[in-house]
């Protein structure tokens, strides 16, 4: 098989520089506000769209950013595929969502140009302060501006001008859906906003913001956050006896996340269940595993399935020991790979040496990704007890 392109990846997640975000609908304000590439204008000085410049007074909010996705969404995965000179249509359908910025593009949009106003620093600060909040010389922010934000005794050397639409779930649709472009099995790779507007959340106003950017912090926290999964689904074990056999459902509930868990084809849960013995080895022959998520090829030409959690759905793991062992245990473990779809990517570029990959920035982005999995539950029960309600 001919090695997965640089432009496979892109695809997945950039299709909104062909696509507006808000073809089907969206508030007039935030899609006005999200026109890109995104013009910050020449009032303000390179220097001072720095996110180290914002932490002078907005220093919590620079440490929550600092530690979240949105401040390495131009790293090596994205770098390591992009040749904005030979391709600036495809590193621009990237930039749209990772470095939307006009100062944050090797080139000039819609031409084979070079950008005079390009800053390497404001590139690999990927979605930083000035993408959200810097338009045209001005400096916007949530209605209500708490003022407690700023350093005690420092004057903010800018107006901030309100905007309500800062706290509305459109403001973050323009990144996290399309309406149109590349679909798989007649279902869109990107639908984040719409999955939570057919929810309870979308219908009762719990946005985005509710739960990524609670009290306003700026942590955006996700898949990748163990406590933030962790708060977001239920996960229950009860016996199922039948006759002569014993064993036990594990039952994973959606019950606080506002769309699909998980939401991208990105991410993968994996359910397992296994016996041990008295001294903790893996019996040979009882493992069974299951896995929550949307997993595609790497060309994305085809959902090999989908078995994604809807808002306060489940999905249930059955395992069922024919052969009981004296002394023995079920074990049942659930792992999730937050970047599951980009490390089989990376491994593949690796594996056939893709010349259109930059080699350093692969080898660093397929580290990442092999060591961003993490246990979510684990559970230990006695054979015995399975005789018993749970």
């Amino acid at each position: 098989m001919r090695p997965v392109t640089l432009r496979i990846l892109a695809l997945l997640f950039s299709l909104a520089a062909a696509f507006p975000a808000f073809a089907a609908g969206g508030e007039a304000g935030a899609t006005g506000y999200w026109k890109r590439p995104v013009n910050v204008g020449s009032v303000m000085s390179i220097e001072s769209l720095y996110p180290e410049k914002c932490a002078k007074c907005h220093l919590s909010q620079y440490e929550e950013w600092k530690g979240a996705l949105h401040s390495k969404s131009a790293g090596p995965g994205l770098l390591a595929q992009l040749d904005p000179k030979a391709d600036p249509q495809t590193a621009g359908s990237c930039y749209y969502c990772h470095a939307p910025l006009v100062v944050q593009s090797e080139v000039i949009a819609g031409e084979n140009a070079p950008n005079g106003s390009f800053d390497e620093k404001l590139k690999l600060s990927g979605v930083s302060c000035a993408v959200c909040h810097v338009r045209d010389g001005g400096v916007f922010g949530p209605a209500s501006l708490n003022p407690g934000g700023f350093k005690i005794g420092v004057k903010a050397d800018h107006v901030s001008l309100q905007k309500e639409f800062f706290e509305k779930a459109e403001f973050c649709a323009a990144c996290h859906q399309l309406y149109e472009g590349f679909d798989l099995n007649g279902k869109l790779l990107v639908n984040t906003y719409a999955e939570w507007k057919e929810s309870e959340y979308g219908k009762n106003g719990v946005t985005c913001q509710n739960c990524h950017m609670p009290g306003r912090r700026h942590l955006f926290r996700g898949i990748h956050d163990p406590e933030m999964v962790k708060s977001g689904v239920k996960i229950e074990v009860e016996r199922t006896a039948q006759g002569a056999h014993i064993g036990a459902k594990l039952r994973i509930t959606n019950s606080g996340v506002g769309h699909y868990f998980p939401t991208y084809a990105t991410p993968l849960v994996v359910i397992k269940g296994f016996l041990i013995d008295a001294k903790g080895n893996v019996l040979r022959g009882t493992s069974k595993e299951a896995s929550i998520g949307r997993k595609v090829n790497l060309d994305l030409s085809k959902e090999i399935f989908d078995t994604r959690i809807a808002p306060h759905k489940s999905y249930e793991f059955d395992y069922v020991v024919k052969r009981p062992v004296k002394g023995g245990m079920l074990v049942f473990e659930v792992m999730v790979f937050p970047d599951e779809f980009y490390n089989r990517f990376f491994k593949n570029a690796v594996k056939n040496h893709d010349p259109a990959m930059k080699k350093a920035e692969l080898e660093e982005a397929l580290k990442n990704t092999s060591g961003s999995g993490y246990l979510l539950f684990k559970k230990a029960i006695p054979l015995k007890d399975l005789r018993a309600p749970l």
